[in-house]
């Protein structure tokens, strides 16, 4: 009898295997690439005995030879004992056969939990399998070897020819008289303006220059060292001082969570169990170290994600002092070559303990016994392309899998985990010290355009008079968010992108923060001619600005992205902070991320609704955590710590709530206003997005997928057969739009949007995918572009 294995027979500890009279001659192949189905090849019978399901494979595929994964096997064959040929919808040509078996390699198959979970990555974010498969594969080395340039003992005598070399080739030849060990091509044309590639290819002919390569991967067997932050996250350790990171804490914990005890005993039976606990970062810490402890002595792994590669790295290096060489780092910031190098030792099962960012979640630990998720609520944790999803549920997906504990750790979580979690399971820790004072300013009753009213400047004096310091967090760069025609009403937009560019009065420009374009300042407006260009609104630039005219003579620091383009230089600003070099630190969310900085005398918020107006509705809860955030960083109030916050609207729950300290005016109304609302955690999220270069046919393209939603929901309640009038898991489904995205255009290309909403996860994902495979199998799709993102935390 014929016999096929597949994936989901493959889920146990040991997978299925084919008796030598089943030998497996068919293989069902997925490739990483944007495809929803799998490939046939025929098994050549030298590997008939040892290829399984999760085999990496090489398979030809059209012209080209691609890097596959085995998902199912059949050992179905003729009467006459010879392997089936193609299906008859693939008539008029045979199989091919798999190129190679890379089992032997150091990677070896992908394990049946592996596969299984990234079958159900990709059914519950709507991907392509292939795309998720590439989730699991350690970082391909660089195909390509780098070429080295040197000078030969004849270009180092053309000294007396170099009149008649263009500018370039002099120059060229300058460099690497200068490099003994010589220069690759990006390093040269960091400095050198012609054309230098084709430059140096006529030197390399005259015999002037020689090009070596440089085989790829020559740095992965080296050891990546776990330190503190540096550029990336792995420089030398150990190399800047751990003490004040914002997860340094005692070894022991204040308390133990109510739930610990269930914790251990999850962990003494195998059985999932998810906790939440709601707590400072010092307090968060000192648990997951102790967690972790427990997890270690049952001869189980662990595994800690975080949003930054700072913190992750700051974190790993507090537990490699503890444990040693059984900790690896595992982020996107590393060399490709080291990190695929680190992938392997940790799939050699050389690791206890991997700490990492988002991708980190798909590290091949074996026997998991507790994955942490550091800040859940983070929106770094969402993968923004395809495939979309969620380290936080991937995180949860795994521990399910592995019967492992999982905990998520927050100051202020979201509103779907807090919804999600059994409440025996959650743990609210609060504040020891006493919160600030906090003084509400009502910009209402100010003068039009005050930036700094007297309550905010007179709290910054005594704190500078004091010498505690003093905070302003705002969380929007640049010196004002646009210019505007005072004849007209209109603003400067990039062309690429339908945004207003963002004004920079320092470097005199305006700039993009969608695409990165940058323009020079306009003289007169470009829809009216007019000159009456003025700037409105403000951001960090300004703020600094109005503080350096008021404050002449103090230390003034900035932290956003314009300032601290790299890791390093954020490192280089809280380092001066907390040395206590700076009087006053300007910044935007870019305060909270990273080593915590020392507690603030003062603390002023200039616009504390900023982020109220954006057309998302997790509006206000993101503008309730960022505030509460902004509060932290000020002194308790027994030791004089202030806060000021500016608004236009002080009876706004998210901003009313922080200021009376009472979290449960915020809770109530938001998921009151969920509810009413149908947003999650009461409702499902689908957003879907068309772009194209053509407007037309985008637009045309959005109008289309609604009737294929439409037709897809009709035809699931037509397959269930239910007479007309009663009601099936599809009736709650409710399609918003099509309408242009809130950014219209982006990079050039044009860009509509629908929002699906259901109470029932499973029936919308279905509609969705229906309509996805029918609009992307249609002809002359011609540049279009079809996005799904499940369950999005971006609606801007």
């Amino acid at each position: 009898m014929p016999h096929a294995v597949s994936v989901s027979e493959s889920t146990g500890l040991n997978p299925p295997t084919l008796t030598p009279a089943e030998s497996p001659v068919r293989a069902e192949v997925i490739v990483p690439r944007h495809l929803h189905r799998s490939f046939t090849y025929l098994v050549p019978a030298r590997w008939q005995a040892r290829i399984r399901v999760g085999s990496q494979v090489r398979i030809p595929f059209g012209p080209s030879t691609l890097h596959g994964v085995v998902v199912s096997l059949s050992s179905e064959r003729s009467e006459r004992g010879e392997p089936v040929r193609e299906p008859a919808d693939h008539t008029n040509r045979r199989l091919r056969e798999i190129v190679s078996l890379l089992d032997e390699t150091a990677d070896g198959a992908v394990s049946p939990q592996f596969l299984q979970l990234t079958r159900l990555v990709a059914e519950r974010y709507l991907a392509p399998w292939g795309q998720c498969i590439r989730l699991v594969l350690p970082a391909p080395s660089p195909a390509k070897r780098s070429l080295r340039y040197t000078l030969t003992e004849s270009g180092r005598k053309t000294e007396g020819q170099s009149r008649r070399l263009s500018p370039t080739a002099r120059e060229i030849l300058r460099r690497l008289a200068e490099a003994p060990n010589g220069l690759t091509l990006a390093s040269l044309r960091r400095t050198i303006q012609g054309p230098a590639t084709q430059t140096l290819s006529n030197l390399t002919r005259r015999g002037w220059v020689r090009a070596t390569a440089r085989e790829p991967g020559d740095r992965a067997g080296r050891p990546i060292r776990i330190g503190p932050p540096t550029t990336h996250g792995a420089g030398p350790a150990r190399s800047l001082p751990l003490t004040g990171h914002h997860l340094e804490s005692a070894a022991v914990p204040p308390r133990l969570p109510l739930w610990w005890e269930r914790l251990r005993a999850s962990l003494d039976t195998s059985r999932h169990a998810a906790f939440l606990l709601q707590a400072v970062p010092a307090s968060r810490s000192a648990v997951l170290f102790r967690a972790a402890e427990e997890t270690l002595a049952r001869h189980r792994t662990v595994l800690i994600l975080v949003p930054e590669i700072a913190r992750a790295t700051a974190i790993a290096a507090r537990a490699e002092t503890r444990w040693g060489g059984r900790v690896h780092l595992l982020h996107s910031g590393l060399p490709r070559a080291a990190r695929a190098d680190i992938w392997r030792r940790i799939h050699a099962e050389s690791a206890g303990i991997v700490v990492g960012t988002r991708s980190a979640v798909f590290a091949p630990l074996d026997s998991l016994g507790l994955i942490w998720v550091e800040d859940e609520e983070d929106p770094s944790l969402k993968e923004e392309e395809e495939p979309r999803y969620h380290a936080r549920e991937v995180a949860w997906m795994r521990a399910r899998q592995h019967d492992a504990v999982l905990l998520l750790g927050s100051a202020h979580p979201s509103l779907e985990t807090r919804s999600a979690m059994e409440p025996l399971n959650l743990d609210v820790w609060g504040e020891t010290a006493a919160s600030p004072a906090i003084q509400t300013v009502d910009l209402r009753r100010l003068p039009q355009g005050t930036l700094l009213s007297e309550p905010l400047i007179a709290g910054i004096t005594a704190a500078l008079e004091a010498r505690t310091g003093a905070v302003l967090f705002l969380n929007r760069k640049g010196f004002a968010p646009a210019l505007l025609c005072r004849d007209c009403g209109i603003s400067p937009r990039c062309r690429q992108c339908s945004v207003a560019l963002t004004f920079y009065r320092r470097a005199a420009h305006l700039a993009c923060h969608y695409c990165g374009a940058s323009f020079p300042l306009p003289d007169t407006c470009s829809a009216c001619g007019g000159a009456r260009i003025e700037p409105v609104g403000f951001g960090t630039e300004r703020v600094e600005e109005e503080i350096r005219r008021l404050f002449r003579h103090v230390r003034i620091g900035r932290l956003d992205r314009d300032i601290a383009r790299t890791p390093a230089q954020a490192e280089a600003i809280r380092r001066l902070a907390a040395a206590g070099e700076l009087d006053i630190l300007i910044g935007t969310q870019m305060l909270f991320q990273g080593p915590p900085l020392p507690p603030a005398g003062f603390v002023g918020i200039p616009h504390a609704d900023a982020g109220l107006h954006l057309p998302d509705f997790r509006s206000a809860e993101r503008t309730y955590h960022a505030l509460l955030d902004a509060v932290a960083l000020a002194r308790p109030g027994d030791a004089g710590g202030k806060v000021v916050i500016q608004t236009y609207l002080p009876t706004h729950h998210a901003i009313a709530a922080v200021v009376n300290g009472n979290a449960d005016l915020f809770l109530d109304q938001e998921m009151a206003f969920r509810k009413a609302l149908g947003y999650p955690p009461f409702a499902h999220l689908i957003n879907l997005r068309v772009s194209g270069k053509n407007l037309g046919r985008v637009r045309e393209a959005a109008q289309q997928w609604v009737v294929a939603l439409r037709a897809a929901i009709s035809h699931e309640r037509a397959a269930e057969g239910l007479p007309t009038g009663s009601k099936n898991a599809t009736d709650d489904i409710m399609i918003l739009g099509p309408i242009p995205s809130p950014v219209a255009q982006l990079r050039g290309r044009h860009r509509w949007q629908l929002l699906v909403k259901s109470g029932n996860a499973q029936a919308v994902r279905q509609a969705v995918q229906a309509s996805l495979e029918e609009l992307e199998g249609a002809r002359g799709r011609g540049g279009l572009k079809f996005d799904v993102d499940v369950d999005p935390v971006e609606m801007v």
